[in-house]
Protein backbone atom coordinates (compact mmCIF):
# COMPACT_ATOMS: atom_id res chain seq x y z
CA UNK A 1 0.00 0.00 0.00
CA UNK A 2 0.88 3.44 -0.71
CA UNK A 3 1.27 6.40 1.96
CA UNK A 4 -1.34 8.38 0.01
CA UNK A 5 -3.56 5.06 0.74
CA UNK A 6 -3.09 3.91 4.02
CA UNK A 7 -2.99 5.75 7.10
CA UNK A 8 -3.66 4.45 10.85
CA UNK A 9 -5.17 1.16 9.05
CA UNK A 10 -8.06 2.86 7.49
CA UNK A 11 -8.22 3.91 3.71
CA UNK A 12 -7.05 7.55 3.24
CA UNK A 13 -6.59 8.08 -0.60
CA UNK A 14 -7.36 11.96 0.11
CA UNK A 15 -5.44 12.30 3.63
CA UNK A 16 -3.10 15.26 3.83
CA UNK A 17 0.29 13.67 4.76
CA UNK A 18 2.27 14.74 7.84
CA UNK A 19 5.34 15.68 6.24
CA UNK A 20 8.73 15.30 8.48
CA UNK A 21 10.22 18.36 7.35
CA UNK A 22 10.47 20.15 10.88
CA UNK A 23 10.73 16.50 12.80
CA UNK A 24 8.83 12.86 12.48
CA UNK A 25 5.23 12.43 14.41
CA UNK A 26 5.38 9.79 16.47
CA UNK A 27 2.87 6.66 17.25
CA UNK A 28 1.87 3.93 19.35
CA UNK A 29 2.71 0.46 17.50
CA UNK A 30 -0.65 -0.75 17.79
CA UNK A 31 -2.04 2.54 15.70
CA UNK A 32 0.08 1.56 12.45
CA UNK A 33 -0.75 -2.30 12.59
CA UNK A 34 2.16 -3.59 14.73
CA UNK A 35 2.48 -5.18 18.04
CA UNK A 36 4.69 -3.81 20.87
CA UNK A 37 5.40 -7.12 22.28
CA UNK A 38 6.81 -8.63 18.94
CA UNK A 39 9.08 -5.04 18.93
CA UNK A 40 10.11 -6.12 22.76
CA UNK A 41 11.03 -9.43 21.37
CA UNK A 42 13.21 -7.87 18.24
CA UNK A 43 15.06 -5.55 20.44
CA UNK A 44 16.04 -8.43 23.42
CA UNK A 45 16.83 -10.98 20.43
CA UNK A 46 19.75 -8.37 19.78
CA UNK A 47 20.36 -7.07 22.68
CA UNK A 48 20.72 -10.45 24.09
CA UNK A 49 22.82 -12.03 21.14
CA UNK A 50 24.95 -8.90 21.13
CA UNK A 51 24.76 -8.12 17.83
CA UNK A 52 26.53 -4.79 17.45
CA UNK A 53 23.49 -2.01 16.62
CA UNK A 54 23.72 1.39 17.20
CA UNK A 55 20.22 2.45 16.66
CA UNK A 56 16.50 1.28 14.70
CA UNK A 57 14.67 3.37 13.82
CA UNK A 58 11.11 2.05 12.52
CA UNK A 59 8.38 4.24 10.63
CA UNK A 60 4.82 2.80 9.30
CA UNK A 61 2.86 5.32 7.28
CA UNK A 62 4.73 8.58 8.30
CA UNK A 63 4.98 7.92 11.97
CA UNK A 64 7.98 6.61 13.73
CA UNK A 65 6.73 3.69 16.05
CA UNK A 66 10.34 2.74 17.14
CA UNK A 67 13.27 5.00 17.68
CA UNK A 68 15.69 3.03 19.48
CA UNK A 69 19.51 3.00 20.53
CA UNK A 70 21.93 0.31 21.94
CA UNK A 71 24.45 1.00 23.91
CA UNK A 72 27.35 2.27 23.77
CA UNK A 73 25.66 4.57 21.12
CA UNK A 74 23.35 6.80 23.10
CA UNK A 75 20.37 8.56 22.28
CA UNK A 76 20.89 12.56 21.72
CA UNK A 77 20.83 13.45 18.02
CA UNK A 78 24.51 12.63 17.12
CA UNK A 79 24.98 11.66 13.18
CA UNK A 80 26.28 8.56 12.36
CA UNK A 81 29.09 7.54 9.11
CA UNK A 82 26.39 5.97 6.88
CA UNK A 83 29.00 3.66 5.08
CA UNK A 84 27.61 3.01 1.31
CA UNK A 85 24.42 4.14 1.51
CA UNK A 86 26.36 7.13 0.85
CA UNK A 87 25.88 5.73 -3.35
CA UNK A 88 22.28 5.57 -3.15
CA UNK A 89 22.27 9.23 -1.99
CA UNK A 90 24.89 9.89 -5.34
CA UNK A 91 22.48 8.28 -7.00
CA UNK A 92 19.12 10.67 -5.70
CA UNK A 93 21.65 13.68 -6.26
CA UNK A 94 22.33 13.17 -9.88
CA UNK A 95 18.27 12.09 -11.28
CA UNK A 96 18.01 15.86 -9.19
CA UNK A 97 21.02 17.54 -11.20
CA UNK A 98 19.57 15.42 -14.66
CA UNK A 99 15.51 16.74 -13.66
CA UNK A 100 17.60 20.45 -13.35
CA UNK A 101 19.16 19.88 -17.06
CA UNK A 102 23.10 20.31 -15.64
CA UNK A 103 23.63 16.67 -17.24
CA UNK A 104 21.92 15.86 -20.45
CA UNK A 105 21.52 12.32 -19.77
CA UNK A 106 22.30 8.80 -17.89
CA UNK A 107 23.73 8.30 -21.92
CA UNK A 108 26.34 11.06 -21.43
CA UNK A 109 29.97 8.96 -21.57
CA UNK A 110 32.29 9.59 -18.77
CA UNK A 111 35.37 10.75 -20.74
CA UNK A 112 33.13 13.96 -22.09
CA UNK A 113 33.38 14.82 -18.48
CA UNK A 114 37.71 14.72 -18.86
CA UNK A 115 39.26 16.38 -21.47
CA UNK A 116 41.37 17.83 -19.91
CA UNK A 117 43.12 14.60 -18.21
CA UNK A 118 45.47 12.35 -20.22
CA UNK A 119 44.35 8.74 -18.95
CA UNK A 120 45.89 5.92 -19.13
CA UNK A 121 44.83 2.33 -20.55
CA UNK A 122 42.50 4.17 -22.78
CA UNK A 123 40.49 1.83 -25.23
CA UNK A 124 37.74 1.44 -26.84
CA UNK A 125 35.96 0.50 -24.40
CA UNK A 126 36.67 2.82 -21.90
CA UNK A 127 35.65 5.65 -24.73
CA UNK A 128 32.16 4.03 -23.71
CA UNK A 129 31.86 3.75 -20.44
CA UNK A 130 28.23 6.56 -19.51
CA UNK A 131 26.98 7.62 -16.18
CA UNK A 132 24.52 4.65 -16.46
CA UNK A 133 27.60 2.17 -16.06
CA UNK A 134 28.93 4.14 -13.13
CA UNK A 135 25.07 3.83 -11.39
CA UNK A 136 24.31 0.31 -11.68
CA UNK A 137 27.97 -0.60 -11.15
CA UNK A 138 28.99 -2.05 -14.65
CA UNK A 139 31.71 0.45 -16.04
CA UNK A 140 34.05 -2.70 -16.45
CA UNK A 141 36.84 -1.54 -15.04
CA UNK A 142 38.85 -4.38 -13.52
CA UNK A 143 37.59 -3.03 -9.73
CA UNK A 144 35.32 -4.89 -7.38
CA UNK A 145 35.79 -8.68 -9.03
CA UNK A 146 37.80 -9.46 -5.93
CA UNK A 147 36.56 -9.33 -2.70
CA UNK A 148 37.64 -6.80 0.20
CA UNK A 149 37.19 -3.73 -2.26
CA UNK A 150 41.02 -3.77 -2.84
CA UNK A 151 41.15 -0.67 -5.62
CA UNK A 152 39.45 1.37 -3.12
CA UNK A 153 42.14 0.94 -0.48
CA UNK A 154 44.75 1.82 -3.06
CA UNK A 155 42.68 4.79 -4.43
CA UNK A 156 42.14 6.17 -0.92
CA UNK A 157 46.01 5.86 -0.91
CA UNK A 158 46.78 7.63 -3.96
CA UNK A 159 47.36 11.36 -4.56
CA UNK A 160 44.61 12.07 -6.77
CA UNK A 161 41.40 9.57 -6.69
CA UNK A 162 39.68 10.87 -9.68
CA UNK A 163 43.28 10.05 -11.61
CA UNK A 164 43.50 6.95 -10.11
CA UNK A 165 39.93 5.35 -11.53
CA UNK A 166 40.20 7.18 -14.49
CA UNK A 167 43.48 5.26 -15.69
CA UNK A 168 42.27 1.59 -13.72
CA UNK A 169 42.60 -1.11 -16.77
CA UNK A 170 39.53 -2.78 -18.49
CA UNK A 171 37.89 -6.15 -17.05
CA UNK A 172 35.00 -6.29 -19.22
CA UNK A 173 32.83 -4.10 -21.71
CA UNK A 174 30.87 -1.62 -20.06
CA UNK A 175 27.23 -2.89 -19.29
CA UNK A 176 28.77 -6.55 -19.55
CA UNK A 177 28.80 -7.71 -15.73
CA UNK A 178 28.16 -5.89 -12.64
CA UNK A 179 31.13 -5.47 -10.06
CA UNK A 180 30.95 -3.69 -7.20
CA UNK A 181 33.38 -0.29 -7.29
CA UNK A 182 33.68 2.52 -4.84
CA UNK A 183 35.42 4.16 -7.40
CA UNK A 184 32.49 4.45 -9.54
CA UNK A 185 30.77 6.78 -7.34
CA UNK A 186 33.43 8.77 -6.65
CA UNK A 187 33.39 9.53 -10.59
CA UNK A 188 29.89 10.34 -9.96
CA UNK A 189 30.52 13.45 -7.60
CA UNK A 190 33.34 14.80 -9.61
CA UNK A 191 30.96 14.96 -12.60
CA UNK A 192 28.70 16.50 -10.89
CA UNK A 193 31.15 19.47 -9.38
CA UNK A 194 32.09 19.58 -12.68
CA UNK A 195 28.84 20.33 -14.30
CA UNK A 196 27.43 22.18 -11.36
CA UNK A 197 30.67 23.62 -10.04
CA UNK A 198 29.37 23.49 -6.54
CA UNK A 199 30.80 20.25 -4.51
CA UNK A 200 28.53 17.24 -4.21
CA UNK A 201 27.72 18.55 -0.60
CA UNK A 202 26.98 22.03 -1.36
CA UNK A 203 24.76 20.78 -4.51
CA UNK A 204 23.30 18.32 -1.68
CA UNK A 205 22.42 20.80 1.14
CA UNK A 206 20.66 23.38 -1.93
CA UNK A 207 18.44 20.84 -3.44
CA UNK A 208 17.89 17.86 -1.50
CA UNK A 209 18.85 18.39 2.49
CA UNK A 210 17.62 21.85 3.26
CA UNK A 211 14.16 20.90 1.56
CA UNK A 212 14.00 17.91 3.87
CA UNK A 213 14.97 19.79 6.72
CA UNK A 214 18.31 18.08 7.00
CA UNK A 215 20.24 20.60 8.96
CA UNK A 216 23.26 18.52 10.06
CA UNK A 217 25.48 16.35 7.67
CA UNK A 218 29.33 15.72 7.55
CA UNK A 219 31.20 14.52 4.18
CA UNK A 220 34.30 14.72 3.73
CA UNK A 221 36.22 15.70 0.51
CA UNK A 222 39.31 13.47 -1.20
CA UNK A 223 42.53 15.54 -1.34
CA UNK A 224 41.20 17.16 -4.24
CA UNK A 225 38.14 18.53 -2.48
CA UNK A 226 35.72 15.99 -4.55
CA UNK A 227 32.87 15.22 -1.91
CA UNK A 228 33.15 11.21 -1.38
CA UNK A 229 30.35 9.94 -3.36
CA UNK A 230 30.77 6.33 -2.42
CA UNK A 231 30.69 7.08 1.40
CA UNK A 232 31.49 8.08 4.58
CA UNK A 233 28.26 10.79 4.65
CA UNK A 234 27.26 11.09 8.66
CA UNK A 235 23.48 11.88 9.03
CA UNK A 236 21.20 11.45 11.79
CA UNK A 237 19.03 8.59 11.23
CA UNK A 238 15.59 10.07 11.44
CA UNK A 239 17.33 12.78 8.53
CA UNK A 240 18.00 9.40 6.70
CA UNK A 241 14.63 8.43 7.00
CA UNK A 242 13.79 11.13 4.92
CA UNK A 243 15.40 10.30 1.81
CA UNK A 244 13.58 7.02 2.28
CA UNK A 245 10.38 8.80 2.47
CA UNK A 246 11.06 10.93 -0.24
CA UNK A 247 11.62 7.68 -2.50
CA UNK A 248 8.47 6.04 -0.66
CA UNK A 249 5.70 9.28 -1.96
CA UNK A 250 7.98 9.27 -5.82
CA UNK A 251 9.64 12.10 -5.14
CA UNK A 252 7.14 14.69 -3.80
CA UNK A 253 8.17 16.80 -0.51
CA UNK A 254 5.22 19.56 0.71
CA UNK A 255 3.22 19.78 -2.50
CA UNK A 256 6.84 20.40 -4.69
CA UNK A 257 8.53 17.34 -6.82
CA UNK A 258 12.19 17.22 -5.75
CA UNK A 259 13.17 14.45 -7.36
CA UNK A 260 11.43 13.33 -10.55
CA UNK A 261 8.87 10.07 -10.00
CA UNK A 262 10.50 8.76 -13.66
CA UNK A 263 13.75 9.18 -11.61
CA UNK A 264 12.70 7.09 -8.45
CA UNK A 265 11.00 4.38 -10.63
CA UNK A 266 13.94 3.91 -12.87
CA UNK A 267 16.43 3.48 -9.74
CA UNK A 268 14.35 1.33 -8.20
CA UNK A 269 13.90 -1.13 -10.91
CA UNK A 270 16.63 -3.79 -11.77
CA UNK A 271 19.20 -2.39 -14.37
CA UNK A 272 21.59 -4.99 -14.47
CA UNK A 273 20.96 -8.98 -16.11
CA UNK A 274 21.10 -10.78 -12.28
CA UNK A 275 22.91 -13.95 -14.53
CA UNK A 276 26.00 -11.70 -15.07
CA UNK A 277 26.15 -10.16 -11.73
CA UNK A 278 29.73 -11.53 -9.78
CA UNK A 279 29.34 -10.19 -6.47
CA UNK A 280 27.86 -12.68 -3.52
CA UNK A 281 26.58 -9.82 -1.71
CA UNK A 282 24.01 -10.13 -4.89
CA UNK A 283 22.01 -13.20 -3.95
CA UNK A 284 19.32 -15.05 -5.87
CA UNK A 285 15.89 -12.90 -5.76
CA UNK A 286 18.17 -9.63 -5.16
CA UNK A 287 18.85 -6.96 -8.42
CA UNK A 288 20.47 -3.52 -8.71
CA UNK A 289 18.93 -0.24 -9.71
CA UNK A 290 21.04 2.83 -10.00
CA UNK A 291 22.71 2.31 -6.54
CA UNK A 292 19.76 0.99 -4.69
CA UNK A 293 19.84 -2.74 -4.08
CA UNK A 294 16.05 -4.13 -5.11
CA UNK A 295 14.16 -7.66 -3.83
CA UNK A 296 12.82 -9.01 -6.46
CA UNK A 297 11.30 -12.52 -5.02
CA UNK A 298 9.80 -13.64 -2.37
CA UNK A 299 7.39 -11.82 0.65
CA UNK A 300 9.43 -9.10 0.45
CA UNK A 301 9.60 -8.45 -3.29
CA UNK A 302 9.55 -4.65 -4.43
CA UNK A 303 11.17 -3.66 -0.97
CA UNK A 304 14.65 -1.95 -2.16
CA UNK A 305 17.56 -0.86 0.08
CA UNK A 306 20.70 1.06 0.69
CA UNK A 307 23.42 -0.50 2.31
CA UNK A 308 26.60 0.36 3.93
CA UNK A 309 29.81 -1.38 5.99
CA UNK A 310 29.09 -2.19 9.55
CA UNK A 311 25.75 -2.85 9.33
CA UNK A 312 23.89 0.34 7.47
CA UNK A 313 21.15 0.22 6.09
CA UNK A 314 17.99 2.51 4.54
CA UNK A 315 15.61 0.21 3.45
CA UNK A 316 11.91 1.19 2.26
CA UNK A 317 9.04 -1.31 1.68
CA UNK A 318 6.32 0.89 -0.29
CA UNK A 319 3.68 -1.75 -0.14
CA UNK A 320 3.40 -1.96 3.30
CA UNK A 321 4.68 2.18 3.78
CA UNK A 322 7.32 1.53 5.97
CA UNK A 323 10.97 3.01 6.00
CA UNK A 324 13.76 1.83 8.39
CA UNK A 325 17.14 2.86 8.85
CA UNK A 326 19.61 0.79 11.06
CA UNK A 327 23.00 1.60 12.11
CA UNK A 328 25.94 -0.45 13.63
CA UNK A 329 29.40 -1.47 14.21
CA UNK A 330 29.83 -4.96 12.35
CA UNK A 331 29.22 -6.24 9.35
CA UNK A 332 25.83 -7.95 10.46
CA UNK A 333 23.19 -6.38 7.91
CA UNK A 334 19.60 -7.27 9.33
CA UNK A 335 18.08 -9.50 6.68
CA UNK A 336 14.47 -9.26 6.15
CA UNK A 337 14.10 -12.23 4.48
CA UNK A 338 14.57 -14.87 6.84
CA UNK A 339 16.42 -13.06 9.85
CA UNK A 340 14.32 -11.56 12.95
CA UNK A 341 13.26 -8.35 11.94
CA UNK A 342 11.81 -9.75 8.82
CA UNK A 343 8.92 -12.28 11.13
CA UNK A 344 8.68 -8.92 12.69
CA UNK A 345 7.75 -6.94 9.66
CA UNK A 346 5.54 -10.27 8.03
CA UNK A 347 3.24 -10.15 11.31
CA UNK A 348 2.06 -6.51 10.58
CA UNK A 349 -1.54 -5.84 10.06
CA UNK A 350 -3.10 -3.64 7.51
CA UNK A 351 -5.53 -2.16 10.32
CA UNK A 352 -4.72 -0.81 13.68
CA UNK A 353 -4.74 -2.89 16.69
CA UNK A 354 -6.48 -2.76 19.70
CA UNK A 355 -5.03 -0.13 22.24
CA UNK A 356 -2.02 -1.90 24.45
CA UNK A 357 -0.84 0.12 27.19
CA UNK A 358 0.59 -2.72 28.82
CA UNK A 359 2.78 -3.36 26.01
CA UNK A 360 3.74 0.09 24.86
CA UNK A 361 4.82 0.72 28.50
CA UNK A 362 6.75 -2.95 28.29
CA UNK A 363 8.25 -0.96 24.68
CA UNK A 364 9.21 1.94 26.29
CA UNK A 365 10.86 0.32 29.43
CA UNK A 366 13.21 -1.94 26.66
CA UNK A 367 13.90 0.87 24.65
CA UNK A 368 15.24 2.71 27.68
CA UNK A 369 17.06 -0.16 28.91
CA UNK A 370 19.21 -0.99 25.69
CA UNK A 371 20.73 2.12 26.14
CA UNK A 372 22.40 1.44 29.28
CA UNK A 373 25.67 -0.61 29.82
CA UNK A 374 25.49 -4.14 31.65
CA UNK A 375 26.65 -4.44 35.18
CA UNK A 376 30.06 -4.05 35.52
CA UNK A 377 32.63 -6.96 34.93
CA UNK A 378 34.69 -8.50 37.69
CA UNK A 379 38.64 -6.85 37.12
CA UNK A 380 41.42 -9.08 36.86
CA UNK A 381 44.60 -7.15 37.23
CA UNK A 382 47.73 -9.34 36.58
CA UNK A 383 51.00 -9.02 38.48
CA UNK A 384 52.30 -8.13 34.67
CA UNK A 385 50.03 -4.96 34.82
CA UNK A 386 51.95 -3.01 37.59
CA UNK A 387 55.25 -3.93 35.50
CA UNK A 388 54.44 -2.15 32.70
CA UNK A 389 52.27 0.86 34.37
CA UNK A 390 53.52 3.90 33.30
CA UNK A 391 56.16 2.36 30.86
CA UNK A 392 55.99 3.87 27.01
CA UNK A 393 56.47 1.03 24.68
CA UNK A 394 57.94 1.98 20.77
CA UNK A 395 55.90 0.44 18.26
CA UNK A 396 55.97 -1.03 14.80
CA UNK A 397 54.34 0.60 12.26
CA UNK A 398 51.01 -0.25 11.91
CA UNK A 399 47.41 -0.01 10.04
CA UNK A 400 46.62 2.51 13.17
CA UNK A 401 49.68 4.64 13.01
CA UNK A 402 50.65 4.53 16.57
CA UNK A 403 53.70 5.03 17.13
CA UNK A 404 53.59 4.56 21.48
CA UNK A 405 51.43 3.48 23.83
CA UNK A 406 51.54 3.80 27.43
CA UNK A 407 48.97 2.40 30.03
CA UNK A 408 49.35 3.67 33.70
CA UNK A 409 47.08 1.63 36.66
CA UNK A 410 46.36 3.30 39.97
CA UNK A 411 45.19 0.32 41.83
CA UNK A 412 41.99 -1.93 40.81
CA UNK A 413 39.71 0.60 39.28
CA UNK A 414 41.51 3.36 37.58
CA UNK A 415 43.52 3.25 34.10
CA UNK A 416 44.94 5.73 31.47
CA UNK A 417 45.92 4.81 28.25
CA UNK A 418 48.00 7.14 25.97
CA UNK A 419 49.00 6.24 22.59
CA UNK A 420 51.10 8.89 20.38
CA UNK A 421 50.56 9.15 16.78
CA UNK A 422 53.17 9.08 13.77
CA UNK A 423 51.05 12.33 12.09
CA UNK A 424 47.45 12.95 12.45
CA UNK A 425 46.83 14.44 9.10
CA UNK A 426 48.56 12.01 7.02
CA UNK A 427 48.91 8.31 6.45
CA UNK A 428 46.31 5.62 6.82
CA UNK A 429 44.81 6.68 10.19
CA UNK A 430 44.77 10.05 9.04
CA UNK A 431 40.82 9.88 8.93
CA UNK A 432 40.01 7.84 12.25
CA UNK A 433 41.40 10.28 14.68
CA UNK A 434 39.97 14.05 14.76
CA UNK A 435 43.47 15.42 12.90
CA UNK A 436 43.76 18.19 15.63
CA UNK A 437 45.00 15.05 18.03
CA UNK A 438 49.23 14.63 18.25
CA UNK A 439 48.15 12.05 21.16
CA UNK A 440 45.09 9.78 22.10
CA UNK A 441 44.95 10.11 26.21
CA UNK A 442 42.04 8.80 27.98
CA UNK A 443 40.88 7.59 31.28
CA UNK A 444 39.90 3.26 30.79
CA UNK A 445 37.85 1.01 33.08
CA UNK A 446 38.58 -2.02 32.98
CA UNK A 447 35.18 -3.53 34.08
CA UNK A 448 33.69 -4.02 30.52
CA UNK A 449 32.15 0.29 30.66
CA UNK A 450 33.32 2.17 28.18
CA UNK A 451 34.53 5.93 28.85
CA UNK A 452 33.72 8.34 26.34
CA UNK A 453 36.13 10.31 24.87
CA UNK A 454 35.83 12.91 21.44
CA UNK A 455 37.26 11.03 18.38
CA UNK A 456 36.93 11.96 14.65
CA UNK A 457 35.00 14.91 13.48
CA UNK A 458 34.66 15.12 17.26
CA UNK A 459 32.22 12.49 17.34
CA UNK A 460 32.38 10.34 20.89
CA UNK A 461 34.25 7.37 21.13
CA UNK A 462 33.92 4.78 23.40
CA UNK A 463 37.31 3.02 24.95
CA UNK A 464 37.36 0.03 27.43
CA UNK A 465 39.96 -2.64 28.71
CA UNK A 466 40.02 -5.78 30.69
CA UNK A 467 42.64 -8.45 31.34
CA UNK A 468 42.37 -11.43 30.98
CA UNK A 469 43.59 -14.97 32.77
CA UNK A 470 46.15 -15.14 30.32
CA UNK A 471 47.38 -12.25 31.03
CA UNK A 472 46.89 -10.25 27.74
CA UNK A 473 44.91 -6.95 28.00
CA UNK A 474 42.04 -6.25 25.60
CA UNK A 475 41.57 -3.02 24.24
CA UNK A 476 38.77 -1.59 23.17
CA UNK A 477 38.50 1.69 20.87
CA UNK A 478 34.60 1.76 19.35
CA UNK A 479 34.55 4.81 16.97
CA UNK A 480 30.55 4.35 17.13
CA UNK A 481 29.29 6.78 15.24
CA UNK A 482 32.40 6.82 12.76
CA UNK A 483 31.38 2.49 12.57
CA UNK A 484 34.85 0.89 13.23
CA UNK A 485 35.51 -1.13 16.29
CA UNK A 486 39.15 -1.64 17.04
CA UNK A 487 40.13 -4.73 19.48
CA UNK A 488 43.99 -4.34 20.12
CA UNK A 489 44.47 -7.40 22.34
CA UNK A 490 48.03 -6.71 23.74
CA UNK A 491 50.57 -9.33 25.11
CA UNK A 492 53.33 -7.71 27.48
CA UNK A 493 56.58 -8.82 28.54
CA UNK A 494 59.09 -6.13 31.26
CA UNK A 495 60.71 -5.01 28.01
CA UNK A 496 58.12 -5.88 24.70
CA UNK A 497 54.68 -5.80 24.02
CA UNK A 498 53.18 -7.85 20.61
CA UNK A 499 49.92 -6.52 19.59
CA UNK A 500 47.34 -8.21 17.70
CA UNK A 501 44.89 -5.73 15.89
CA UNK A 502 41.10 -6.30 14.39
CA UNK A 503 38.44 -4.19 13.18
CA UNK A 504 34.91 -5.83 13.62
CA UNK A 505 34.06 -4.78 9.95
CA UNK A 506 36.63 -6.83 8.65
CA UNK A 507 38.89 -3.22 7.53
CA UNK A 508 41.76 -5.33 9.55
CA UNK A 509 41.95 -8.93 10.14
CA UNK A 510 44.87 -10.14 12.77
CA UNK A 511 47.45 -7.88 11.93
CA UNK A 512 50.17 -8.18 14.74
CA UNK A 513 53.21 -5.64 15.37
CA UNK A 514 55.31 -5.27 18.35
CA UNK A 515 56.73 -2.37 20.50
CA UNK A 516 60.07 -2.48 22.60
CA UNK A 517 60.09 -0.62 25.71
CA UNK A 518 61.49 3.14 25.69
CA UNK A 519 64.48 3.27 27.94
Amino acid sequence: MKNSDYVNGTSTSNATINWPTEDWQTSTPENQGMDSERLVELLSFYRENKVNIHSMLIIRNGNIVLDACFYPFTPGGTVHDVASVTKSITSVLIGIAIDQGFIESVEQPLLFYFPERTIANLDAYKEKITIENLLTMTSGFNCGYQPGEKEHNEMFTSEDWIQFVLDLPMARGPGQEYAYCSGNSHLLSAILTKVTRMSMLDFAQKHLFTPLGINEAIWPPDPQGITRGWGDLHLHPRDLAKIGYLYLNNGLWEGKQLLSAAWVEKSTQPQIDRAKKTDTFIRPGRDYGYAWHLVSEGPFSGMYYAAGRGGQSLTVLPDADIVTVITGGENALLEYDGGKIGEFILSISDQALPKNLEGNENLQQKTEAITAASSPEQIYLPEIAQIISGETFILDENFLNFKTISLRFSGQEEAEVRFSLIDPTSGKFKQLVAPVFTQLVAPMRLDGIYTIVPGRFGLSTGIKGNWDTNGDLLLTIDEMANINVFELRMSFEADKVTIVLNEKTGLIVNETFEGVRQN
